[in-house]
């Protein structure tokens, strides 16, 4: 790959969830990807169900095209809080995000009660520093934690920041309001979206999990929210669609993808450039 910009580019397993994590690995590198994200406990039944648990054929064959590779994992998913007590289900996760190199696991949060959720999140960040692993909650436009102003609050547990530009766009914030809260974020997830919002709660969904558009696409300003934060912090595309890929193939779409994000970034960079 030709390195046009001191910004890394890597790509979160939600873009093609159905390819197998090993198998993911190798394609991102191949494609130019420089880190990937990885689902390490699953997060619907209806998806596919990876054991990625130490010891595992599969957490062998991840280890292994890591090396092969030279890829990092970035960044682990994902715990989606109920307000019940996950925490069997939580350190399960750190056990594997630790022993695949991540520095953080995701969290999206479920439920509306902020001084309960503060709670459980201080007992995340507490019970993640013996595995070296750091909460990130993601505001998600449908779920109860769904703007960057509820996750600087939890952020005074201790807990980092993982934005993302669908949800960001759907939640109507500004690139202002990210740069705000720029020293909790360790990297953001990008996609296109179509500008005319789902109506309904199930539309989000459906659209937040196989129908986001390629980063340079659509109607929400992918570049503006990455040109907001430092270079220094990574970009990874998060941009599953179902249709493309069932048609072209996983391939055809990360390449479609790594593509798209290489321009969205030097958008970004020409803007800073133009206006420094």
């Amino acid at each position: 790959m030709s390195k046009l910009s001191t910004r890394e580019l890597g790509v979160a397993p939600l873009s093609t969830l159905t390819t197998p994590p090993d198998e993911f690995i190798y394609l991102a590198h191949e494609v130019g990807f420089e880190f990937v994200g990885l689902r390490v406990i699953p997060v619907t039944p209806q998806e596919p169900q990876y054991d990625l648990s130490p010891g595992s054929k599969l957490h062998r064959k991840v280890t292994q095209a890591l090396e092969d590779t030279g890829l990092q994992v970035k960044d682990a998913e994902f715990i989606l809080l109920n307000g019940s007590d996950q925490r069997t289900e939580w350190m399960t996760a750190f056990e594997r995000a630790a022993s695949l190199g991540a520095r953080t696991l995701t969290v999206a949060v479920g439920i509306t009660d902020m001084a309960k959720t503060a709670e459980i999140v201080a007992q995340m960040v507490e019970a993640g520093k013996e595995f070296g692993i750091t909460p990130a909650i993601e505001p998600i436009s449908y779920q109860g934690v769904n703007n960057l102003d509820q996750a600087k609050q939890l952020a005074a547990t201790g807990s980092l920041i993982l934005p993302d530009t669908l949800h960001l766009h759907r939640g109507g914030m500004s690139p202002q309001q990210l740069a705000d809260v720029t020293s909790h974020i360790p990297l953001i997830q990008i996609c296109g979206a179509e500008a005319q919002r789902p109506a309904t709660r199930e539309g989000l969904v459906d659209e937040s999990r196989g129908a986001r558009l390629a980063p340079d696409e659509g109607a929400n300003d992918v570049a503006g929210f990455v040109r907001a934060l430092p270079r220094e912090i990574p970009v990874s595309v998060e941009s599953p669609n179902d249709s493309f890929v069932n048609e072209h193939g996983a391939k055809a779409w990360l390449e479609k993808l790594f593509r798209a994000g290489q321009a969205v970034i030097e958008a970004a960079d020409a803007a800073d450039t133009a206006n420094p």
